[in-house]
């Protein structure tokens, strides 16, 4: 005799995501602008990526207080005063809550439950607003890159990117990026590694010898 089993799976809500980057999340305000300056955009999704429409950003706290507004419903961060303090650093935090509204479910012909909404709140953001022009951020917190030792000289090992931020004063342009690479606390120049002042692609200036004792295993850079 055999029976049948009937197995369902449920869809679970899963708490939305902030999709910024680079992280941490950073933004520069001018000293003096009108009130409702943009000077960022929260974006958060669910975890499926099936769309922002019941996404709601609130605006959790700020330091000091009344310093920015956000938008609940496309995440623009905004000035909220006339005038920031040349060089202070305020923080916004923020979050994300996704009130996806739910069809009725039928779990037997003879019970419905009614669902109206869930209600599901990403972690807490936290957006750190510098006065003042500020230097370019990097894309990752930190590079790590496994090398084979046997790899030709001048090989592109990896692409370092940062993020500029817009000059403070429209009237002005910011000069282009330069990129350099040193021997990690101090100031030497790699022996082993070069990097394009203009791109950021890292490649390989010297052989490597895992064998050779006289050579490090790992590099530390900066």
């Amino acid at each position: 005799r055999t029976q049948t089993i009937r197995l369902e799976v449920i869809d679970v809500d899963e708490s939305p995501k902030f999709l910024n980057s680079p992280k941490p999340f950073i933004a520069v305000v001018p000293y003096e602008k009108p009130l409702g300056y943009k000077i960022y955009q929260f974006v958060a999704r669910d975890e499926y990526g099936e769309g922002n429409n019941d996404i709601e950003y609130r605006l959790i706290n700020s330091e000091p207080p009344g310093a920015f507004v956000v938008d609940p419903k496309s995440g623009i961060v905004r000035t909220a005063q006339r005038q920031y303090s040349p060089g202070s650093i305020y923080k916004i935090y923020v979050q994300a809550r996704d009130s996806t509204p739910l069809e009725n479910s039928t779990i037997h012909k003879s019970e419905v439950i009614q669902r109206s909404e869930t209600i599901q709140q990403s972690e807490v953001a936290v957006l750190e607003v510098y006065a003042g022009d500020r230097a370019p951020q990097f894309m990752q917190p930190r590079y790590h890159r496994r090398i084979r030792e046997d790899s030709d000289v001048g090989n592109s090992l990896l692409l370092i990117e940062t993020h500029s931020f817009r000059p403070i004063d429209d009237r002005r342009q910011k000069g282009p990026k330069e990129y350099y690479l040193y021997v990690d606390q101090t100031d030497d120049e790699s022996p082993f590694f070069e990097i394009d002042r203009n791109s950021g692609l890292v490649t390989l200036k010297r052989a490597l010898d895992y064998d050779d004792p006289a050579l490090p295993k790992i590099f530390n850079l900066r």
